[in-house]
């Protein structure tokens, strides 16, 4: 697997992360204009079916064992549920990932969470651009608003197969 779909995986997480964390907010302002408006609060508040769990968590343990893989520059990995995403930079051919490559990935996020069932990883820039911003902006304390949807929006289009 590339360091690029790494990054990507480690931004994904990171993003998933502060989405979760906006999303609770607007869940309980949510909840409070139900009170006022009824049933047309309950089809706002159903989310759409989707694999990822909207809890995103960061996983630096599992992307700094990704990083001292040989070949992989730099890892994010965001985690929802029982999924991994790795964002990953690598320096190979084209920042292609090998099936080595992705199984060395998938072994080390897995040695750092036995609970993860599907690592899922990618070296596409705009899904490591992403991950790493998400990450960067969660750190600095910076609101993520709509990262979310920016993320299963990717995530569905670059893992289309991913339940």
């Amino acid at each position: 697997m590339t360091m690029a779909k790494k990054r990507n995986i480690k931004r994904i997480a990171v993003w998933l992360v502060v989405v979760s964390m906006m999303s609770t907010g607007c869940a309980s302002k949510t909840e409070n204009q139900s009170r006022q408006q009824g049933v047309q609060m309950q089809q706002i508040l159903t989310p759409p079916q989707t694999h990822i769990d909207n809890r995103i968590q960061i996983a630096d343990a599992a992307a700094e064992k990704i990083v001292r893989i040989n070949r992989v520059k730099q890892a994010n990995v965001l985690v929802t549920g029982r999924n991994a995403y790795v964002a990953v930079i690598v320096d190979t051919p084209q920042n292609q990932l090998s099936r080595d490559l992705e199984a060395q990935i998938a072994q080390q996020v897995r040695s750092t969470d036995p609970n993860i069932q599907n690592v899922y990883i990618s070296a596409n820039p705009e899904f490591v651009d992403r991950i790493t911003s998400y990450v960067t902006d969660v750190r600095q304390g910076r609101p993520v608003s709509g990262f979310y949807e920016q993320f299963t929006e990717i995530v569905q289009r670059l893992f289309p197969k991913a339940r």
